[in-house]
């Protein structure tokens, strides 16, 4: 696990771990409890490149001399989360299985699972119990870790086998597992149709990742062409929602997490990222340059709809007052 998930060690073994983007002016009560706290700021909408570096360690899987993670958010009760995970070239894990979910996009680099290739742009979804394996960082490669639970890795059942991608495939907890069907070992984005979105104007585009059939839990990448404009509109979902900005920027009105019913404009640029949860109305957005965007939704991803006052072209007074170099308030 990474450093700092767990409830025991965030206070012993991590006290010295900082993570402030994470404590981030929430104005509701601590025993008011949404499991991960809401990550929406200036600064995670900008990159969370400068997000703190912990270790990477999962026992039996990875130490932090191969790895190390930025988390962008987390449930420290649980140890669900969604991390930048950094992996050295040349580190390697034998065949075994994780006990809980887990969610893999690669961002750049390869990194060979089994029989398959993970590279710039893949995804892979790992239902709890699934063998895996084994693995090869082929180069350095970045990726979104996003488990379900704190995991562990076990390796006991397949100790005595040769580690070839073969003994992980044909494996009977592979071929005869209740879940095998749900199991994405490997889905480049490269070779994805694209699929038209349900919500958005014209100009928008995406891919599905994963679907729940049953709960609607959602993973996708949603693309914008250059110029896009949402409309004269906000929206609220409930459900829980997260983005990545692969690349591009999204410009907008965003319900920062220190104010999150009091909208404000800021651009969300690379590398950004939020974590909302379910009945937080935002928007309306657009883009300068287009976007890709990597979301995850954690059921249905319904809308309802409020009328957004302001002319949608407008940005924030004090940029007007930047640019003209005069009070436009008068």
């Amino acid at each position: 696990m990474v450093k700092g998930l767990d409830k025991n060690s965030m206070s012993s073994q991590n006290s010295n771990i900082s993570i402030p983007h994470i404590q981030n002016g929430l104005r509701a009560n601590k025993s008011t409890s949404i499991g991960r706290q809401h990550i929406e700021s200036e600064e995670s909408l900008n990159s969370v490149l400068k997000f703190p570096m912990v270790p990477f360690e999962i026992e039996n899987f990875i130490t932090s001399k191969h790895g190390t993670a930025q988390i962008l958010s987390a449930d420290e009760s649980t140890g669900e989360s969604t991390q930048r995970v950094t992996l050295k070239k040349g580190w390697s894990a034998p065949i075994g299985h994780f006990n809980t979910d887990i969610e893999i996009f690669v961002l750049t680099g390869k990194l060979r699972q089994g029989g398959f290739l993970l590279r710039n742009l893949s995804y892979s979804f790992l239902p709890a119990g699934i063998p895996s394996g084994p693995w090869v960082a082929e180069e350095d490669t970045v990726l979104l870790w996003m488990p379900d639970a704190t995991p562990t890795y076990k390796t006991k059942d397949y100790a005595s086998l040769k580690q070839i991608p073969e003994n992980s495939a044909y494996h009977v907890k592979m071929q005869h597992h209740e879940r095998m069907a749900e199991y994405l070992p490997a889905q480049e984005l490269h070779a994805m149709k694209w699929e038209s979105t349900t919500f958005l104007p014209p100009g928008s585009a995406r891919k599905s990742l994963y679907t729940n059939q049953k709960t609607g839990r959602a993973t996708w990448v949603l693309g914008l062409v250059p110029m896009w404009i949402e409309g004269n509109f906000y929206a609220g979902h409930p459900s829980i929602e997260e983005a990545y900005v692969i690349r591009g920027d999204v410009q907008g009105h965003w319900s920062m997490s220190d104010d999150p019913f009091n909208r404000r404009y800021a651009i969300m640029g690379k590398d950004g990222y939020y974590w909302r949860p379910a009945h937080i109305p935002h928007g309306p957005f657009w883009t300068e340059s287009g976007s890709l965007l990597l979301f995850r939704t954690k059921n249905r991803l319904d809308c309802y709809w409020m009328l957004h006052n302001p002319d949608i072209t407008q940005q924030d007074q004090a940029r007007f007052q930047a640019a003209h170099g005069k009070d436009n308030s008068v």
